[in-house]
């Protein structure tokens, strides 16, 4: 029932949504993730960014295996109504580490890329962080820049960098040698 202001709003919940895909009633094929409980569609990816998160996976799939492994366009449990699906996930251990969906503790970096998706993507920030993700970059490949979030509370990122493609960054829990320019992460 609504009330005076409007109609309230259902919000699923993550084990809702997933259900739903098992039931069949939303396409395991449709590029939907849930955001704050609402079931929200995704653009398509441009073949630029599938090179672009490609290489990057493979980039830190050898930065940091054995110790973690890295998973692209996979579900991190974020909350009871978050479940996004990063672009690209570090997580530590093994894969088979994991008997039900990564949470935010679980992740050593969650990266999104970005061509026209800075303002959902911007908005995912608050969902990683107050899911428990410490480290969050959004390689934006159209301005050609990293944002590196770090140090969560209470549902934001305290310290938050713009690097230039010239810039250097160090990869979280990695010994502090191991560095990369932003031109290293773009296509």
């Amino acid at each position: 029932m609504g009330t005076s202001e409007g109609p309230s709003v259902r919000r699923f919940t993550a084990d809702e949504a997933i259900r739903m895909v098992e039931a069949g009633i939303v396409g395991e094929d449709e590029h939907l993730e849930l955001l704050d409980g609402a079931l929200v569609e995704m653009s398509p990816q441009g073949r630029g960014h599938v090179i672009a998160l490609t290489k990057l996976a493979r980039k830190l799939e050898g930065a940091y295996t054995p110790a973690a492994h890295v998973l692209e366009e996979k579900p991190l449990a974020a909350s009871r109504h978050d479940l996004p699906e990063p672009d690209i996930a570090v997580y530590r251990g093994r894969l088979d580490d994991y008997p039900r969906h990564p949470t935010g503790p679980d992740a050593i970096l969650v990266v999104e890329l970005a061509w026209s998706s800075q303002r959902i993507d911007r908005r995912k920030a608050s969902v990683y962080a107050a899911g428990g993700v410490e480290a969050y970059w959004l390689v934006d490949l159209k301005a050609r820049r990293l944002e590196v979030r770090t140090t969560p509370v209470d549902g934001a990122y305290q310290v938050t960098r713009v690097l230039d493609e010239n810039d250097v960054v160090e990869l979280p829990e990695l010994h502090p040698d191991v560095r990369w320019t932003v031109r290293d992460l773009l296509p």
